[in-house]
């Protein structure tokens, strides 16, 4: 299932799909006996036996059958395994070969199943080759400005879906990276244009034992015209017995049964530069709270901006433990506050010991002649370095491509652009956990890169806006806006959080401020930073009863609870 080359399944981003879940897209995606199926990847084989036991089931004949399956396998130990399954099985299949997917010719289609490899940009060797034999076969994606960031499963499927005929049906499995990231905007694009889209399906659990991805089912129609009155649904699959085999109901009434959510959106409303990701976790509280004349979007209140990017933080960042054994001096060490995750406490209070620092020195080497400084950049000069991603190394961090492009005058000096941009006194996690909980840098340390930086407009106290950030509702909607991942982890970028609808502190009156200001400073003395109160605050002000609380805290606790059950899973 790799794009090129003959390296390990998990290099290439091959990752084996549960029989169940290939029969149950096949018999979705193939609907006549007649239909000539195509496999996105063969892999093992799992989709192009489920595609051809489903035309038997449909009753085309045996030898009719495997001819009608078509696929590409470039990886060796894959197919021949797929080779032998079928030999034992009494088969062959054809049209499914061994050679590069991207180069092989095939038919028009009336159906394409498969889970195509997932291989991030980065780690595309041949990307300029992809990207031109995609796009001069699919003549629908040239308009379009299909970002150079877009993952090979994307480009799996553009070229697929070139080859299906108008009333075919596409059912596959993938990454959902694409319903969140920028570079899923184009492929959204199409997709609207020229396909009804039917469902979305999420799994709460790891349906991938050996990777971390999370996984969505795409069923659509292609369709010459598209009628403007269909809806999409996205059905959100909770419990661990739907992950093999997920027979949901097509035509499901109930969205809060105890195994499946499930919402349907006008596709008219959909837009490709929206987050697809919130359908499957609290539309309709997002949207109470995105459209409250009292919520406004994050950026208006202040600015938000990565903490600092280091861009070599095996160099720059150190444990105490690493700092004390290098024997640096300390004035070419920064406190940093380095992820929420070492941080027990909402303040960080002036006097604190750090747990990390960073390397902070602006000065020449030859201004830091004897110095143990001097030593470490020396040392980082002459040392091996592992680029990410690429496979490849460079001899010293100075050489690092990123490092070079930053133009750092010495290539080591944060220090000045750190004097320059300032520190943050808030601080807003980039990713989250099972807790949340906003940071006070009132020692100014120096944030790292897995916080968000905000520094508010001003109009209140910081202990208001700290009130704010740090309330339930701030939480839920920052959940709804980032993106979870395998492990189980809620990643918000810095594009993203500006969006984030927080309550307007520019609308409110001095009583309101008074009170979350005093609820805040309770909640930072109260040992088990309980926020019950802090939340009344909020939800007085927004006039939210009794059911829309609980809405809320249902919702939030749900969040949570999907969250902890994909990291268990994957642990």
């Amino acid at each position: 299932m790799s794009a090129s080359g003959h390296r390990t399944h998990r290099a290439i981003g091959s990752i084996s799909t549960p029989a169940g879940i290939a029969q149950h897209l096949a018999s979705w995606a193939v609907q006549d006996p007649l239909d000539r199926v195509l496999d996105l990847g063969i892999g093992e084989g799992v989709f192009v036996f489920a595609a051809y036991h489903r035309l038997l089931e449909l009753g085309a004949g045996a030898t009719d059958a495997q001819l009608q399956v078509y696929g590409a396998e470039i990886d060796h130990g894959a197919y021949d395994t797929f080779s032998r399954r079928a030999n034992d099985l009494g088969t062959a299949f054809p049209n499914s070969r061994k050679g590069d997917f991207f180069e092989m010719s095939l038919p028009l289609v009336e159906a394409v199943v498969g889970n195509p490899p997932y291989v991030r940009r980065s780690q595309i060797e041949d990307l300029d080759r992809i990207r031109q034999l995609v796009i001069a076969r699919n003549q629908g994606i040239k308009e379009l400005a299909l970002s150079r960031m877009t993952d090979l499963s994307v480009y799996f499927l553009l070229y697929a879906l070139a080859h299906l005929k108008p009333g075919g049906r596409v059912a596959v499995i993938t990454t959902d990276s694409w319903l969140d990231a920028n570079y899923g905007r184009g492929f959204k694009d199409y997709l609207l244009r020229n396909f009804e889209i039917e469902r979305l399906v999420r799994f709460d659990r790891p349906v991938f034992h050996d990777a971390e991805v999370r996984p969505i089912l795409t069923l659509a129609t292609r369709k010459a015209s598209l009628d403007p009155r269909r809806v999409t649904r996205f059905v959100r699959l909770k419990d661990s017995g739907s992950i093999r085999n997920p027979g949901y109901s097509a035509n499901a009434q109930n969205p809060h049964t105890r195994h499946i959510a499930d919402v349907e959106i006008p596709s008219s409303e959909l837009s490709p530069s929206d987050l697809w990701g919130i359908y499957f976790k609290a539309p309709l509280v997002y949207e109470r709270l995105t459209s409250h004349r009292s919520m406004r979007p994050l950026a208006e209140l202040g600015e938000t901006r990565i903490g600092v990017q280091t861009l070599a933080k095996e160099f720059f960042v150190l444990s105490a433990e690493e700092a004390t054994r290098a024997r640096l001096e300390r004035e070419y060490l920064e406190p940093l506050a380095h992820s929420v995750r070492y941080c027990n406490e909402p303040t960080i209070q002036p006097g604190k010991r750090a747990q990390f620092y960073l390397f902070y020195c602006s000065e020449g080497k030859e201004s830091l002649r004897g110095t143990r400084a001097l030593e470490y950049v020396l040392s980082a000069e002459s040392t091996e370095v592992q680029l990410r991603g690429k496979g490849t190394t460079v001899v010293g961090y100075q050489n690092k491509e990123r490092i070079k492009k930053a133009g750092r005058r010495p290539w080591y000096d944060l220090r000045t652009a750190v004097e320059s941009r300032g520190r943050a006194p808030i601080l807003v996690p980039r990713l989250i956990y099972r807790n949340y909980m906003v940071v006070w840098n009132k020692a100014e340390f120096v944030p790292g890169e897995l916080f968000i930086e905000f520094l508010p407009f001003g109009g209140a106290e910081l202990e208001v806006y700290l009130a704010i950030l740090t309330s339930s509702v701030t939480e839920v909607a920052l959940r709804s806006r980032a993106q979870l991942y395998g492990g189980g982890t809620y990643n918000i970028r810095p594009g993203q959080i500006k969006k984030v609808p927080v309550l307007n502190v520019n609308a409110l009156g001095q009583h309101h401020k008074a009170d979350l200001k005093q609820a805040y400073l309770r909640y930072l003395v109260d040992r088990a930073h309980d926020r019950s109160e802090l939340d009344g605050v909020v939800y007085d002000i927004l006039g939210f009863g009794n059911t829309r609380r609980q809405e809320l805290n249902s919702a939030l606790e749900d969040m949570i609870r999907m969250a902890s059950e994909t990291r268990r899973a994957t642990s």
